[in-house]
This record gives structure tokens, C-alpha cells and sequence, in this order.
């Protein structure tokens, strides 16, 4: 017989909060598979299985021009939980917009997708505001890696995706004019609070509730700062694809930065994989 916290326990486990946010987006037309895996070496240098849970993707059969692709990591909290997050004022130092987090694949193709362009990200009003790193606090206690381990997660597995979109757009006629989205998600239960601009150490010891330190979101876009470690994961793999690639169909199909691979593979490990991520509180 079940212990009577049962129902904690399972819920504890993730797993009906992950199968809930896989039904919703099967319910939006999405083709929906469980865990996305993949390989790299973890901090001892021993290669590794790491996943994310869900990959979710929309092909619009009656526009087949465009592919979203979701990269989706669930977290689930069984007890009261709060992220904090910092607030990214400067973020337009790094040229990043509201729709940054599409990542938008359209380097070799003629026909450009206009709304990540200056001044077409404008037109819609921001999802949410950009942050920065941040903490997980619940009773009582706080907790660093949980948020960073999710971002990991998907940050590690998101040059696969690229080279996905590569060899479609270079090679498959199906799809070489097909714009691809790869998006980041984290998806959690926790509440999601971004600190206030100018906030100091006196505001927090001197505040009686969050709300006058911090403003509670139901969405964040998480300005992704590529580390040196993460730079080199992308060029290791991106160059060891473009070895099985004619560099004559690179250059006569690439319509992005760079004139030569080499320079592609540096901008897209340094800046645009990924550039932010999308997190969701529902």
C-alpha cells in the first residue's frame, strides 16, 4: 500500500507536470517527443548522456516555409517557490531584441525573415523584460544550480539544432527554403520575479514584501551570455560538420555573415547559440 503522501511524491517527480505541458502543446498542432538526448563531456571530462525534457515541433502545412522547433525543460515545485532574477537594462549593448529568443535560421536563404530585423521587432509589444542570471529561494534556503542546470540543459543540446538547420537548408530540397526557429523554453510552476532597476542591498533589507523590491512575471527573456566553455563546444562540433560539407555549396548558398566557414562558425559559437531564452511561469 501507497504511502498517504503518494500524491506529493509523484507530483514531485515532474512528471505530470511535464506531460501536461507536452499535452498542450500537442493540442496546438505540435509533433511532441519525449526527452531530447545528447552527448559532451561533463566537468571531469567523461562523456556524458545529457536531455531536456520535451521536443516540440510545428511544421504549418499550409505555410511550410517556417519550422518551430521547441527545446522545452520543465521544472516542477512541490512547495512555495520563488526565482529571482536580474534585470538586464543594457541588454541592446549586446544587440539583442524582443524576438531574439526565435533564433531565427535563415542564413542561406534569399528571403529574410523581416521581424528580427531593426525596426520590424517593434511592431508587437515585448513578451517580457530581459534578465539576467538568478536564484531559486524556498523555505527559507536558496539555491543556485537548479535554474542554472536547466539553462545548461538546453544551452549544451541548442548547436545540434543549428546543425539540424544547417543540413536542411544546404541539402534537403524539402526544406532549403524553409526559415527554422529554434526556441529555448523553460517551463515551471515556481514564481517568477525580476528585481527592480537601481535596486541595492539597503532597498532589500529594508523592504517588508517582495513586491517593493521585485516584479512578479509570467514571462522572461533570459539574455544569454556566452561562456568560453560553451564557445568551444559550439566550434568543436560546427567544425567537425562542416567537414562533411563542400565548402563550393557553402559559399554559393550562404546569404549570411562571413564570406568562408570558418568565419560563420566563430559568430554563430560566440553569439547566436543561443542567444536568450524564453521562461514561462503559467
Amino acid at each position: 500500500m501507497l504511502d498517504k503522501n503518494w500524491k506529493k511524491f509523484l507530483l514531485k517527480s515532474g512528471l505530470p507536470f511535464e506531460y501536461e505541458v507536452k499535452e498542450c502543446f500537442a493540442k496546438f498542432g505540435c509533433t511532441v517527443w519525449d526527452e531530447y538526448t545528447y552527448f559532451k563531456n561533463d566537468e571531469n571530462e567523461i562523456r556524458k548522456e545529457f536531455s531536456y525534457d520535451i521536443d516540440a515541433n510545428y511544421w504549418p502545412i499550409e505555410n511550410p516555409s517556417y519550422s518551430f522547433n521547441f527545446m522545452i525543460e520543465c521544472k516542477y515545485k512541490t512547495e512555495p517557490t520563488q526565482w529571482f532574477f536580474l534585470p538586464d537594462p543594457y541588454s541592446y549593448q549586446d544587440e539583442i531584441n524582443q524576438n531574439s529568443f526565435f533564433h531565427t535560421f535563415d542564413h542561406f536563404l534569399e528571403d529574410k525573415f523581416i521581424y528580427k530585423q531593426y525596426p520590424y521587432y517593434n511592431v508587437q509589444e515585448a513578451i517580457g523584460p530581459f534578465c539576467l542570471k538568478g536564484t531559486e529561494i524556498f523555505s527559507n534556503n536558496f539555491v543556485e544550480i537548479n535554474i542554472l542546470k536547466a539553462i545548461n540543459q538546453l544551452t549544451y543540446a541548442f548547436v545540434n539544432q543549428v546543425i539540424a538547420s544547417i543540413e536542411s537548408q544546404l541539402n534537403d530540397p524539402f526544406f532549403e527554403e524553409c526559415t527554422f526557429f529554434n526556441i529555448p523554453i523553460i517551463i515551471t510552476n515556481a514564481e517568477l520575479n525580476i528585481l527592480n532597476e537601481k535596486i541595492t542591498t539597503k532597498d532589500i533589507q529594508q523592504a517588508e514584501n517582495i513586491n517593493e523590491i521585485s516584479k512578479k512575471c509570467n514571462f522572461l527573456l533570459y539574455h544569454n551570455k556566452t561562456s568560453e566553455s560553451l564557445r568551444l563546444y559550439n566550434i568543436k562540433l560546427l567544425t567537425s560538420y562542416f567537414k562533411t560539407i563542400d565548402k563550393r555549396l557553402f559559399k554559393c548558398k550562404n546569404k549570411s555573415f562571413g564570406e568562408d566557414v570558418e568565419s560563420f562558425i566563430d559568430l554563430m559559437s560566440s553569439i547566436y547559440c543561443p542567444q536568450s531564452y524564453f521562461n514561462y511561469a503559467p
